[in-house]
C-alpha cells in the first residue's frame, strides 16, 4: 500500500495504533521528540541487567534508586526512572508552558509517560464511561488484541465479574507475604460476600512473570521495581518502538516537535521543529494520527486551528494516598519482592455516584522504607522499632473519577515572534472534590476496619492541589462535534477528515481505574477503522 500515515508521539496510544497499521500493511512514520535516559545512567542499567541482583554493586543500586522527592513533605513523591526525571516535561522545555505552579503531566520522552508508569491496567466499567459515544462492548475486541501482545500479570478472581480479564494469556506475579495476608483478610470477611459495590483481587500489571514461562524469563523480585526494571520486564511503549525500528516496520523521526497540522484537500501538511538543529520542516502525509499526550495534542490542535485565547478544560483524576496499620503483623519480604502494587480494591460510595473508586494496596516498597528511614541491615534500637512498625504497615493509593475531580484550564496565547506560542495552564478549584475525597477515604476506612486494618486518617494526602496523574478530555469525542475542539468517534476534530487525535485528550471522561489500557484499546479501534485507499 502507498498510504503515507504519520503518528505524532511514541506513548501507549501511538504504539498501539502503529501495530494496527502495520497489521494492515502500512509502514507508518512516527514523529517524536524522543528524549532518552542519560548515557551515564544507561550504562549503569546495562551493566546491572547482565547480573543477578545478588551480584549488583551497591554503589550502582544507590545511584539508580536515588530519589530526592521522597523526602518532600508538601507533595507526593515522584516516581523516577532509574533516579532520573527526564521523562517529565518541564515548563520551559522545548515548548513553553506557564502555570500557576501546578503543571499537568507532559512528556517529551521516547515512550512518553510510560517510561516511568506503574504498568497497572484495569478496564473501565460501563458506568465509568457512560458519557462516551462508544461502549465497552465496542472496545472489547481491542482490549483483547492489545493484551494478546503484552506481558500480563493477572488472576481470574473477584475483580473479573465486573472487570473482565480480556485475555487467556495471564501470568500472575508472586505476591509478597503481606499482600497475600491482606488479600486473605478481604476474602475471609463474610460481609463482603455478594456485595457488588466492593470488589478486590490481585493487581493487574503489564509485567513479565516467569511463573508460567520460565524460558522467557521474568521478574527477578529484586525489590527495586519503583525505580525501574533493569531487566526490562516492566512494559513501556519505548520497548516496542525500538523493536519496530530494528525490524524495519516503521520510519522513526526523532528530536522533532510537531508545531501544527493542516488539511489541504486530501493531504495533510505537518509543520515540524527540529530540536537539535532548530530547522523548520514540512512533511506531507495522507493521514496523521496525533498522540502527543493530552496536553501537547491539545496544543497542536489549538495552534493548527488558530484557537488563541480560548479556555479549554482538561480533565483529571485525583489521587489520595494513606498508610494503613494492620493489627496482625506481616512478614517483610523486601528486598526479595516485586514492589509494585499487589492488590486492587474497587468500591463505590452511594453518597457520591455510581462510579468506581480505584485503590491499589502495597506492602512497603523501597520508597516507603526510605521515607520512614528504615534500613533492614542496621541493628539498633531505633531500627528495631521502625522494623516493628513496618511489619504492621501497608499503603493505599486511590483514584477518583474525573466527574468528581478538579482538572485544569488551558489557554494558548500567541507569541510576538510566531515561533513559541505559550500554553497557559491553571489548576481548577472545585469545592466538591474535597468532599468526594473525604467520602472516599471514610468508605475505605470502613471497609478495611472490618478486616482488622486501620487507615491512618491524619496521614492522608491528596493531589487536589498538587495535580492529577491522569489527564485528558480536552478534545472530547461525541456523535456530532459542536465546538472546534470537539472530536467525532474517529478522533477527527470538527471540520477535519484526515487528522485523527487518538490519545486520552479525546476521552469524554476519565475512569478512576487506570487509563493506559483504555488509551491503547481506543487508539487501536481508530487505527483499525481508518479508511485506506
Amino acid at each position: 500500500m502507498n498510504n503515507k500515515i504519520a503518528i505524532v508521539g511514541s506513548g501507549l496510544a501511538a504504539v498501539s495504533a502503529a501495530k494496527v497499521l502495520i497489521s494492515r500493511g502500512i509502514r507508518p512514520t512516527i514523529i517524536d521528540s524522543g528524549d532518552i535516559l542519560d548515557e551515564k545512567i544507561s550504562k549503569v542499567v546495562e551493566r546491572m541487567s547482565h547480573l543477578d541482583p545478588d551480584n549488583w554493586d551497591r554503589a550502582d543500586v544507590s545511584f539508580i534508586t536515588s530519589n530526592p522527592t521522597i523526602h518532600n513533605k508538601k507533595t507526593f513523591p515522584q516516581k523516577l526512572a532509574f533516579g532520573s526525571d527526564f521523562f517529565y516535561g518541564k515548563t520551559d522545555q522545548y515548548q513553553f508552558i506557564e502555570s500557576d505552579g501546578i503543571m499537568p503531566p507532559v512528556s517529551y520522552a521516547k515512550g512518553g509517560l510510560s517510561v516511568g508508569w506503574g504498568a497497572s491496567v484495569l478496564p473501565p466499567d460501563d458506568n465509568d464511561i457512560k458519557s462516551w459515544p462508544i461502549t465497552n462492548k465496542e472496545l472489547e475486541p481491542y482490549y483483547r488484541s492489545v493484551l494478546s501482545e503484552l506481558p500480563y500479570s493477572a488472576s481470574d478472581d473477584g475483580l473479573s465479574s465486573i472487570f473482565p480479564l480480556y485475555s487467556k494469556k495471564i501470568n500472575p506475579l508472586d505476591l509478597t507475604s503481606g499482600n497475600k495476608e491482606i488479600l486473605q483478610d478481604l476474602q475471609k470477611h463474610g460481609s463482603f460476600d455478594g456485595k457488588k459495590n466492593i470488589l478486590f483481587g490481585q493487581s493487574r500489571l503489564l509485567v513479565q512473570s516467569a511463573k508460567n514461562s520460565p524460558l522467557n524469563g521474568g521478574c527477578r523480585y529484586c525489590g527495586y521495581c519503583m525505580s525501574g526494571c533493569v531487566y526490562g520486564y516492566i512494559y513501556k511503549s519505548s520497548q516496542d518502538i525500538d523493536k519496530l525500528i530494528s525490524s524495519g516496520l516503521i520510519d522513526y523521526i526523532p528530536n522533532t516537535l510537531v508545531q501544527s497540522v493542516s488539511e489541504k484537500g486530501n493531504i495533510v501538511e505537518v509543520l515540524t521543529h527540529r530540536k537539535d538543529t532548530e530547522e523548520i520542516n514540512k512533511f506531507i502525509f495522507d493521514k496523521v494520527l496525533v498522540a502527543a499526550g493530552a496536553v501537547n495534542s491539545t496544543r497542536i490542535v489549538l495552534r493548527s486551528k488558530k484557537l488563541y485565547n480560548q479556555e479549554i478544560r482538561l480533565l483529571s483524576t485525583v489521587t489520595f494516598i494513606a498508610p494503613v496499620f494492620r493489627i496482625k503483623k506481616m512478614k517483610i519480604d523486601w528486598p526479595n519482592a516485586n514492589t509494585q502494587p499487589g492488590i486492587f480494591l474497587e468500591y463505590k460510595t452511594d453518597a457520591i455516584s455510581d462510579n468506581w473508586i480505584h485503590v491499589q494496596l502495597s506492602t512497603p516498597n523501597e520508597m516507603v522504607l526510605e521515607k520512614l528511614g528504615v534500613n533492614l541491615n542496621k541493628r539498633n534500637i531505633f531500627q528495631w522499632f521502625k522494623k516493628k512498625v513496618v511489619e504492621h504497615l501497608f499503603v493505599v493509593q486511590g483514584n477518583i473519577h474525573s466527574d468528581h475531580a478538579n482538572g485544569y484550564f488551558l489557554v494558548l496565547k500567541k507569541s510576538t515572534n510566531d515561533k513559541q506560542d505559550v500554553l497557559h495552564s491553571r489548576r481548577e478549584q472545585i469545592q466538591g472534590t474535597q468532599h468526594t475525597i473525604k467520602q472516599s477515604v471514610w468508605k475505605l476506612f470502613s471497609i478495611l476496619r472490618k478486616t482488622g486494618c486501620y487507615l491512618l486518617l491524619p496521614f492522608v494526602q491528596n493531589s487536589i492541589r498538587s495535580g492529577g496523574f491522569h489527564v485528558g478530555g480536552s478534545l472530547p469525542m461525541m456523535e456530532e462535534p459542536l465546538k472546534e475542539t470537539d472530536t467525532n468517534l474517529m478522533g477527527n476534530p470538527k471540520g477535519w477528515r484526515h487528522i485523527h487525535v487518538i490519545d486520552s485528550s479525546i476521552f469524554p471522561s476519565l475512569p478512576a481505574t487506570t487509563i493506559g489500557l483504555l488509551a491503547m484499546a481506543n487508539a487501536a479501534r481508530i487505527a483499525s477503522k481508518i479508511q485506506i485507499d
